[in-house]
């Protein structure tokens, strides 16, 4: 059984306003890392927000392991998938291990409090991500980047079978990036966990293996594996005729021509 399939998905944020996705349909397998890719207002991050109930569009489903998204209860939806936005900025107040302990609360009845395995779950996964020496600090106290880590950190403690992630390297430094990507990348294959995630970097979607859907104004241009969309020929049609492989400079990745004028 497909973990999400998305049929005939359009959206468009008023009457007389324009469309922002246009008959988007798609399949995603269960312990698959999937990329969706393209330049800013493209869609992504609708696209995204629709997949994680935070948007309802115009037409079209969106349905989880063969359930429609719409009639699944909030409750339902905390087991089934976890959502991380772009740049999160959580609640400063509150201790990291604090925070990730929010993540465990789908497993709780109401006023119920976190118990020794909520707290293991929260501890695993922070030895896991490499945040617990920051599980006493307030999350004001963090750089961007780190809170950007703790928000991740939590949705996995969370234990859904989808994880769903806007940008989730946009805030990070290129040592975390790796962590992170490295770690995303681990969860679909040692856990079966299937990953959305949107990102403008062609590269992480081949640093990941994932598979990749190209987004241009609103509609699904190309997908497939990165190893075969992620090459110039395949991602002039959004980023233009400067694309190129790395292996034209003096280092291996998707980049641009240096401009001559």
């Amino acid at each position: 059984m497909k973990a999400i399939e998305l049929h005939d998905i359009r959206f468009s944020y008023g009457k007389n306003k324009p469309m922002v996705l246009s008959g988007i349909g798609m399949e995603y397998d269960e312990g698959t890392v999937n990329a969706l890719i393209g330049l800013n207002g493209c869609g992504k991050t609708t696209l995204i927000k629709i997949l994680a109930g935070l948007g309802k569009p115009n037409c079209g489903t969106v349905s989880y392991y063969g359930k429609d998204l719409n009639n699944l209860s909030y409750d339902d939806r905390s087991k089934m998938f976890s959502y991380v936005q772009q740049n999160n900025n959580p609640l400063s107040d509150y201790k990291v291990r604090e925070y990730i302990l929010f993540g465990t609360a789908n497993r709780l009845d109401v006023f119920e409090n976190p118990g020794k395995e909520e707290i293991d779950i929260a501890e695993r996964q922070m030895e896991r991500f490499g945040i617990d020496h920051l599980r006493d600090i307030r999350l004001g106290e963090l750089s961007g980047g780190e809170r950007q880590i703790v928000s991740i950190c939590s949705s996995m403690a969370q234990d859904t079978k989808v994880v769903i992630l806007d940008e989730p390297c946009s805030a990070l430094d290129i040592v975390n990036q790796d962590k992170v990507l490295s770690i995303l990348r681990s969860i679909a294959e040692e856990d079966g966990k299937t990953i959305i995630l949107s990102t403008h970097n062609p590269n992480h979607a081949l640093y990941l293996d994932s598979n990749v859907y190209l987004l241009k104004d609103g509609k699904i241009i190309d997908s497939g594996c990165s190893r075969d969309v992620i090459v110039p020929d395949r991602l002039r049609t959004i980023y233009g005729d400067r694309i190129c492989y790395s292996s034209d400079l003096p280092y291996r990745e998707i980049s641009f021509y240096k401009r001559t004028t």
